[in-house]
Protein backbone atom coordinates (compact mmCIF):
# COMPACT_ATOMS: atom_id res chain seq x y z
CA UNK A 1 0.00 0.00 0.00
CA UNK A 2 2.77 2.27 0.43
CA UNK A 3 3.88 2.08 -2.85
CA UNK A 4 0.42 3.28 -4.05
CA UNK A 5 -0.33 6.71 -5.13
CA UNK A 6 -1.43 8.97 -2.32
CA UNK A 7 -3.51 12.34 -3.06
CA UNK A 8 -3.80 14.79 -0.18
CA UNK A 9 -6.14 17.55 0.30
CA UNK A 10 -5.08 20.47 2.13
CA UNK A 11 -7.56 23.61 3.22
CA UNK A 12 -5.59 26.39 3.58
CA UNK A 13 -7.64 29.59 5.19
CA UNK A 14 -4.28 31.18 6.11
CA UNK A 15 -1.87 31.49 3.69
CA UNK A 16 0.27 33.91 5.17
CA UNK A 17 0.94 31.49 7.61
CA UNK A 18 0.98 28.32 6.29
CA UNK A 19 2.79 28.11 3.22
CA UNK A 20 1.15 25.48 1.09
CA UNK A 21 4.01 24.99 -1.35
CA UNK A 22 6.30 24.17 1.11
CA UNK A 23 4.24 22.04 2.20
CA UNK A 24 3.92 20.12 -0.99
CA UNK A 25 7.68 20.23 -1.67
CA UNK A 26 8.32 18.72 1.98
CA UNK A 27 6.20 16.15 2.15
CA UNK A 28 6.68 14.65 -1.28
CA UNK A 29 10.28 14.03 -0.46
CA UNK A 30 8.65 11.78 1.82
CA UNK A 31 6.21 10.25 -0.45
CA UNK A 32 7.23 10.94 -4.03
CA UNK A 33 4.20 9.47 -5.80
CA UNK A 34 2.24 11.74 -3.31
CA UNK A 35 -0.49 14.47 -5.39
CA UNK A 36 -0.78 17.39 -3.44
CA UNK A 37 -4.15 19.46 -3.86
CA UNK A 38 -5.26 22.78 -2.23
CA UNK A 39 -8.65 23.67 -1.66
CA UNK A 40 -11.11 25.02 -3.23
CA UNK A 41 -9.18 22.61 -5.75
CA UNK A 42 -10.18 18.87 -5.22
CA UNK A 43 -10.48 17.71 -7.98
CA UNK A 44 -12.49 14.19 -7.57
CA UNK A 45 -13.17 14.12 -3.96
CA UNK A 46 -13.47 9.86 -4.21
CA UNK A 47 -9.65 10.16 -5.02
CA UNK A 48 -8.91 12.18 -1.73
CA UNK A 49 -6.94 9.74 0.60
CA UNK A 50 -6.23 12.82 3.58
CA UNK A 51 -7.32 15.64 4.24
CA UNK A 52 -4.70 18.73 5.62
CA UNK A 53 -7.28 21.08 7.44
CA UNK A 54 -6.10 24.30 9.23
CA UNK A 55 -9.48 25.88 10.79
CA UNK A 56 -12.65 23.75 9.96
CA UNK A 57 -15.22 22.28 7.66
CA UNK A 58 -18.74 23.42 6.88
CA UNK A 59 -21.35 20.64 7.00
CA UNK A 60 -20.64 18.30 3.63
CA UNK A 61 -17.61 18.66 3.37
CA UNK A 62 -16.72 15.39 3.40
CA UNK A 63 -19.66 14.07 1.34
CA UNK A 64 -18.00 12.30 -1.33
CA UNK A 65 -14.68 11.15 -0.20
CA UNK A 66 -15.56 8.08 -0.47
CA UNK A 67 -12.01 6.84 -0.20
CA UNK A 68 -10.89 9.31 2.79
CA UNK A 69 -8.41 7.70 5.18
CA UNK A 70 -7.62 10.12 7.51
CA UNK A 71 -8.19 14.05 8.35
CA UNK A 72 -5.43 16.04 10.23
CA UNK A 73 -6.05 19.10 12.11
CA UNK A 74 -3.35 21.92 11.90
CA UNK A 75 -4.00 23.59 14.81
CA UNK A 76 -4.43 22.57 18.81
CA UNK A 77 -8.46 21.76 18.99
CA UNK A 78 -10.80 20.39 16.44
CA UNK A 79 -13.88 22.06 17.54
CA UNK A 80 -13.74 23.51 13.80
CA UNK A 81 -14.99 20.14 12.50
CA UNK A 82 -18.43 19.92 12.26
CA UNK A 83 -18.66 16.55 14.21
CA UNK A 84 -22.47 15.52 12.98
CA UNK A 85 -20.91 15.66 8.94
CA UNK A 86 -17.66 13.81 10.24
CA UNK A 87 -17.39 10.21 8.67
CA UNK A 88 -17.10 8.35 11.55
CA UNK A 89 -14.85 5.40 10.57
CA UNK A 90 -12.10 7.78 9.41
CA UNK A 91 -9.40 8.94 11.99
CA UNK A 92 -9.30 12.51 13.18
CA UNK A 93 -5.53 13.90 13.85
CA UNK A 94 -4.71 16.69 15.51
CA UNK A 95 -0.99 18.44 15.37
CA UNK A 96 0.34 18.95 19.10
CA UNK A 97 4.09 20.70 19.08
CA UNK A 98 6.44 21.95 21.55
CA UNK A 99 7.36 24.68 19.68
CA UNK A 100 3.17 25.23 18.79
CA UNK A 101 2.50 25.35 22.26
CA UNK A 102 5.61 27.95 23.28
CA UNK A 103 4.46 30.19 20.75
CA UNK A 104 1.12 30.53 22.79
CA UNK A 105 2.98 30.38 26.32
CA UNK A 106 5.23 33.22 25.13
CA UNK A 107 2.27 35.17 24.05
CA UNK A 108 0.36 34.51 27.53
CA UNK A 109 3.52 35.63 29.44
CA UNK A 110 4.21 38.57 27.39
CA UNK A 111 0.84 40.08 27.86
CA UNK A 112 0.70 39.70 31.71
CA UNK A 113 4.37 40.87 31.76
CA UNK A 114 3.57 44.28 29.46
CA UNK A 115 0.58 44.96 32.00
CA UNK A 116 2.36 43.99 34.97
CA UNK A 117 5.13 46.87 33.86
CA UNK A 118 3.21 49.15 32.85
CA UNK A 119 4.28 49.16 28.90
CA UNK A 120 0.99 50.45 27.32
CA UNK A 121 1.48 53.67 29.97
CA UNK A 122 4.87 54.28 29.13
CA UNK A 123 4.27 54.35 25.75
CA UNK A 124 1.84 56.79 26.26
CA UNK A 125 3.83 58.93 28.30
CA UNK A 126 6.76 58.83 25.76
CA UNK A 127 4.50 59.82 22.92
CA UNK A 128 3.54 62.80 25.01
CA UNK A 129 6.84 63.32 26.27
CA UNK A 130 6.06 63.03 29.60
CA UNK A 131 8.27 61.61 33.02
CA UNK A 132 6.33 59.28 34.93
CA UNK A 133 7.67 56.36 36.60
CA UNK A 134 4.77 54.08 37.32
CA UNK A 135 5.84 51.73 40.21
CA UNK A 136 4.74 47.84 39.41
CA UNK A 137 2.98 45.41 41.82
CA UNK A 138 5.19 43.39 43.34
CA UNK A 139 5.33 39.95 41.57
CA UNK A 140 4.98 38.17 45.42
CA UNK A 141 2.21 39.90 45.66
CA UNK A 142 0.43 39.35 42.68
CA UNK A 143 -2.08 36.24 42.13
CA UNK A 144 -2.80 34.62 38.45
CA UNK A 145 -5.11 31.77 37.90
CA UNK A 146 -4.98 29.99 34.55
CA UNK A 147 -7.96 28.31 33.59
CA UNK A 148 -6.90 24.94 31.82
CA UNK A 149 -3.74 22.69 33.30
CA UNK A 150 -3.23 21.03 30.06
CA UNK A 151 -0.55 21.30 27.53
CA UNK A 152 -0.57 25.22 27.15
CA UNK A 153 -2.02 26.08 31.01
CA UNK A 154 0.26 24.15 32.68
CA UNK A 155 3.75 24.77 31.36
CA UNK A 156 2.13 29.12 31.06
CA UNK A 157 1.18 28.37 35.02
CA UNK A 158 4.65 26.87 36.08
CA UNK A 159 6.62 29.73 34.57
CA UNK A 160 4.74 32.08 36.51
CA UNK A 161 5.02 30.40 39.54
CA UNK A 162 9.14 29.90 38.72
CA UNK A 163 8.73 34.26 38.40
CA UNK A 164 7.50 34.10 41.98
CA UNK A 165 3.88 34.82 41.06
CA UNK A 166 1.16 33.32 43.82
CA UNK A 167 -0.07 31.04 41.24
CA UNK A 168 -3.27 28.45 40.84
CA UNK A 169 -4.90 26.19 37.89
CA UNK A 170 -7.84 25.49 37.64
CA UNK A 171 -9.03 22.17 35.54
CA UNK A 172 -11.66 18.93 35.04
CA UNK A 173 -9.53 17.11 37.20
CA UNK A 174 -7.19 18.05 39.85
CA UNK A 175 -3.50 18.27 38.92
CA UNK A 176 -0.45 18.07 41.01
CA UNK A 177 2.19 20.71 40.11
CA UNK A 178 4.79 21.41 42.22
CA UNK A 179 4.16 25.16 44.02
CA UNK A 180 0.85 25.32 42.13
CA UNK A 181 -2.79 25.13 44.22
CA UNK A 182 -5.02 22.67 41.94
CA UNK A 183 -8.43 23.82 41.61
CA UNK A 184 -10.58 21.23 39.93
CA UNK A 185 -14.51 20.51 38.72
CA UNK A 186 -17.41 23.32 38.55
CA UNK A 187 -17.98 23.59 42.29
CA UNK A 188 -13.95 24.82 42.67
CA UNK A 189 -14.52 27.57 39.98
CA UNK A 190 -15.33 30.49 42.18
CA UNK A 191 -12.97 29.87 44.48
CA UNK A 192 -10.01 29.70 41.76
CA UNK A 193 -11.45 33.29 40.17
CA UNK A 194 -11.87 34.88 43.78
CA UNK A 195 -8.97 37.70 44.18
CA UNK A 196 -6.84 36.44 41.48
CA UNK A 197 -5.32 39.87 39.81
CA UNK A 198 -5.08 38.25 36.32
CA UNK A 199 -6.88 35.02 34.57
CA UNK A 200 -5.85 32.90 32.01
CA UNK A 201 -7.89 31.03 30.11
CA UNK A 202 -6.47 27.86 27.86
CA UNK A 203 -9.06 25.58 28.15
CA UNK A 204 -10.41 23.22 25.05
CA UNK A 205 -14.02 24.06 24.28
CA UNK A 206 -16.57 22.07 25.28
CA UNK A 207 -20.12 21.77 26.26
CA UNK A 208 -19.04 22.68 29.38
CA UNK A 209 -16.49 25.58 28.68
CA UNK A 210 -18.54 27.04 26.71
CA UNK A 211 -19.19 31.22 28.13
CA UNK A 212 -17.64 30.00 30.90
CA UNK A 213 -16.03 33.60 31.40
CA UNK A 214 -19.66 35.25 31.32
CA UNK A 215 -20.99 37.94 34.18
CA UNK A 216 -21.18 35.74 36.85
CA UNK A 217 -17.70 34.48 36.30
CA UNK A 218 -16.13 37.87 35.67
CA UNK A 219 -17.90 39.11 39.32
CA UNK A 220 -16.30 36.46 41.22
CA UNK A 221 -12.75 37.62 40.21
CA UNK A 222 -11.12 40.55 42.04
CA UNK A 223 -12.28 43.99 40.85
CA UNK A 224 -9.71 45.17 38.77
CA UNK A 225 -8.34 42.10 37.34
CA UNK A 226 -7.27 41.49 34.22
CA UNK A 227 -8.04 38.81 31.66
CA UNK A 228 -5.94 37.05 28.89
CA UNK A 229 -8.09 34.47 26.74
CA UNK A 230 -5.74 32.31 24.35
CA UNK A 231 -8.35 29.40 24.23
CA UNK A 232 -11.60 29.93 21.92
CA UNK A 233 -13.09 33.11 21.26
CA UNK A 234 -16.69 31.20 22.70
CA UNK A 235 -15.78 31.06 25.99
CA UNK A 236 -16.37 34.96 26.28
CA UNK A 237 -19.77 35.68 26.42
CA UNK A 238 -18.41 39.54 24.72
CA UNK A 239 -21.99 41.49 25.96
CA UNK A 240 -20.62 40.57 29.51
CA UNK A 241 -17.21 41.35 29.04
CA UNK A 242 -18.08 44.71 27.78
CA UNK A 243 -20.01 45.14 30.69
CA UNK A 244 -17.51 43.87 33.17
CA UNK A 245 -14.86 46.25 31.59
CA UNK A 246 -17.28 49.39 31.19
CA UNK A 247 -18.64 48.97 35.34
CA UNK A 248 -14.50 48.65 35.92
CA UNK A 249 -15.28 45.09 37.33
CA UNK A 250 -12.30 43.99 35.09
CA UNK A 251 -9.03 46.57 34.10
CA UNK A 252 -9.08 44.98 30.80
CA UNK A 253 -8.56 42.31 28.64
CA UNK A 254 -6.33 40.48 26.38
CA UNK A 255 -8.45 39.05 23.76
CA UNK A 256 -6.25 36.30 21.08
CA UNK A 257 -9.39 34.49 19.61
CA UNK A 258 -13.23 35.66 19.19
CA UNK A 259 -16.22 34.03 18.42
CA UNK A 260 -16.82 35.14 15.44
CA UNK A 261 -13.52 35.88 13.12
CA UNK A 262 -12.93 37.83 11.49
CA UNK A 263 -13.78 40.11 13.81
CA UNK A 264 -16.67 42.67 12.69
CA UNK A 265 -16.41 46.42 12.32
CA UNK A 266 -18.63 47.07 14.22
CA UNK A 267 -17.25 45.50 17.28
CA UNK A 268 -17.31 47.72 19.99
CA UNK A 269 -14.00 45.51 20.98
CA UNK A 270 -11.67 47.15 18.24
CA UNK A 271 -11.63 50.35 20.27
CA UNK A 272 -12.67 50.11 23.63
CA UNK A 273 -10.53 51.22 26.32
CA UNK A 274 -11.02 51.54 30.26
CA UNK A 275 -9.07 54.77 30.91
CA UNK A 276 -5.35 54.59 29.33
CA UNK A 277 -5.96 50.78 28.93
CA UNK A 278 -6.06 48.94 26.03
CA UNK A 279 -8.80 46.31 26.46
CA UNK A 280 -8.44 44.16 23.44
CA UNK A 281 -6.17 43.17 21.18
CA UNK A 282 -5.37 40.71 18.57
CA UNK A 283 -2.07 39.10 17.48
CA UNK A 284 -1.93 35.82 15.01
CA UNK A 285 0.42 33.49 16.18
CA UNK A 286 2.18 31.70 13.45
CA UNK A 287 5.76 30.61 11.95
CA UNK A 288 5.37 27.05 13.10
CA UNK A 289 3.28 25.98 10.34
CA UNK A 290 5.68 26.52 7.51
CA UNK A 291 8.05 23.46 7.74
CA UNK A 292 5.95 19.96 7.69
CA UNK A 293 7.77 16.81 9.06
CA UNK A 294 10.93 18.84 11.40
CA UNK A 295 8.87 18.91 14.59
CA UNK A 296 9.41 16.44 17.35
CA UNK A 297 5.80 15.43 18.36
CA UNK A 298 4.40 12.54 20.17
CA UNK A 299 3.35 9.57 18.52
CA UNK A 300 0.03 7.30 19.66
CA UNK A 301 -1.62 4.68 17.28
CA UNK A 302 -3.48 3.99 20.79
CA UNK A 303 -4.84 7.13 20.50
CA UNK A 304 -6.28 6.69 16.76
CA UNK A 305 -9.56 9.40 15.99
CA UNK A 306 -13.14 8.06 16.49
CA UNK A 307 -16.02 9.90 16.82
CA UNK A 308 -17.27 9.32 20.19
CA UNK A 309 -20.50 11.14 21.78
CA UNK A 310 -19.91 15.14 21.28
CA UNK A 311 -16.04 15.16 20.43
CA UNK A 312 -13.40 12.98 18.63
CA UNK A 313 -10.77 11.38 20.62
CA UNK A 314 -7.67 12.53 18.74
CA UNK A 315 -4.08 10.66 17.68
CA UNK A 316 -0.76 12.93 18.03
CA UNK A 317 1.26 12.35 14.99
CA UNK A 318 3.85 14.56 13.14
CA UNK A 319 3.25 15.03 9.50
CA UNK A 320 5.32 12.07 7.74
CA UNK A 321 3.94 9.90 10.43
CA UNK A 322 0.55 10.12 8.85
CA UNK A 323 1.64 8.88 5.36
CA UNK A 324 4.12 5.95 7.50
CA UNK A 325 0.86 4.92 8.76
CA UNK A 326 -0.95 5.19 6.12
CA UNK A 327 -1.56 1.75 5.06
CA UNK A 328 -3.00 1.07 8.62
CA UNK A 329 -5.85 3.37 8.55
CA UNK A 330 -6.46 2.09 5.63
CA UNK A 331 -6.63 -1.76 6.34
CA UNK A 332 -8.62 -1.26 9.33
Amino acid sequence: MLGEPITVLMVNEYPDYIDAQVWAAELKTRVPQLEFRLWPDAGNKSDIDIVLIDKGASPGFFDAMTGLSAVVYLGAGVEGIDLQSFPKSVPLIRLATREQASEVVQYVVLRVLCQQRHVADYMSLQARKLWNPIAPRKISETRIVVLGAGRIGGWAAKLFADFGYDTAVWSRHQKTLPGIHSYFGRAQLAGALTSRDYVICSLPLTGETRGILNLSAFGKMKRGAYLVNVGRGAHVNEADLIRALDEGQLSGACLDVFEREPLEASSPLWTHHQGDRHTSCRELLGGFWNRPGRRSLRSSRQRRASVQQDRPRTGLLNQSSVFTHFSRFRSS
